[in-house]
């Protein structure tokens, strides 16, 4: 079996654009940063299609395909097929490859040209390449429209949310306000240095692995050191991502909702447990949630703390109401996966 380094399919790219130099919806053309597309302007960068991989911060590693008169901001690195090699084909090889997987630690993590383009990688033929490329590609769009069915499940219970307990922000329905330290236990993840970072041992989950809502596995890595057992996380445990250069990623959250083993989380997650957990879950997904987090943030580091969450005052629904709301989210999230 024939093998040729990753530089032999792709060359880089760079780009200088800085979000924060962009003017915002001033045109039609699209600029992509790690959350996807982030605006449009008047001018793009690439002519043909492309990719983009995330080289620094959140999601490093992750790879993107994206479309011809775009442009990406410096945190990604262009992506270009050489000739004679499918861009389909190399985007789901490079997504393989899992490039960021060993990029972990308490810094913010980056990853280069330079570190991955000697990987080795399968030779095939142009036409071979084009029938996996458009195979995965068949398999992505079916899991889209899953994906777009599971939205529409969540604007259920969203809604069944509202009507059972009213506007939260404005207590419209006038339930008893209590402090969220009174109700919930929130414990900060694991630190762990580079070197413990293995091909097996504790799961360790962190940011890349809330998607929607849910655990997403794709990006996990593992280490082989103790694990005190107040951070292994159990059923009905809301874990929280609690710090991140991205305002949008903080405080996404997803409900571990089935019995989980040897499974912890870095220490930019937090995870929170209550016995009104899933009342809790559904109000850190609201918009009311969002914008208290939101408040005094900065262009740097943004995180929720335990102190913020100490600070935080909510209504607490009687609990039949809230019970009737568990079993409704229980048997929506039945037909999610039936």
């Amino acid at each position: 079996m024939e093998f040729i380094e990753l530089a032999e399919l792709c060359d880089k790219g760079s780009s200088n654009l800085a979000q924060k130099d962009l003017v915002f919806d001033s045109g039609i053309y699209p600029v992509y940063g790690a959350p996807g597309e982030i605006t449009k302007v008047d001018f793009f960068h690439q002519s043909k299609p492309y990719l983009g991989l995330i080289k620094d911060g959140a999601g490093v590693g992750r790879v993107m395909k994206l479309p011809a008169d775009s442009s990406v901001i410096g945190t990604i690195q262009y992506i270009f097929p050489k000739e004679n090699v499918d861009l389909k084909y190399l985007y789901y090889l490079i997504k393989y490859l899992d490039l960021g997987k060993s990029n972990t630690g308490a810094t913010i993590p980056h990853i280069y040209f330079k570190d991955y383009k000697k990987r080795k990688v399968k030779v095939r033929e142009y036409g071979e390449q084009k029938h996996i490329g458009q195979i995965l590609e068949l398999i992505d769009s079916h899991l889209s429209a899953y994906k777009t069915v599971l939205e529409q499940y969540d604007l259920l219970i969203k809604s069944r949310f509202v009507e059972l307990f009213g506007d939260v922000v404005l207590n419209t329905l006038n339930w008893p306000l209590v402090k969220l330290s009174a109700i919930a236990e929130y414990r900060i993840g694991l630190t762990y240095k580079p070197e413990a970072v293995s091909s097996s041992g504790i799961a360790v989950l962190r940011s890349g692995n809330i998607q929607n809502s849910q655990l997403c596995y794709e990006d996990t890595i593992y280490v082989n050191s103790k694990v005190e057992p107040k951070l292994l996380l159990k059923k009905n445990d809301i874990l929280m991502c609690a710090r991140n250069g991205s305002q949008s990623l903080v405080g996404k959250v997803a409900l571990i909702e089935n019995d989980i083993s040897n499974t912890t989380y870095g220490a930019f997650m937090m995870a929170i447990s209550s016995k009104y957990y899933v009342y809790l879950f559904e109000y850190f997904r609201s918009q009311a949630f969002r914008r208290l987090i939101s408040v005094g943030s900065t262009t740097t580091i943004n995180q929720v703390t335990t102190r913020m969450l100490n600070s935080i005052v909510i209504p607490l629904p009687d609990l039949d109401t809230i019970n009737r709301f568990a079993l409704y989210h229980s048997q929506i999230n039945k037909l999610k996966f039936a």
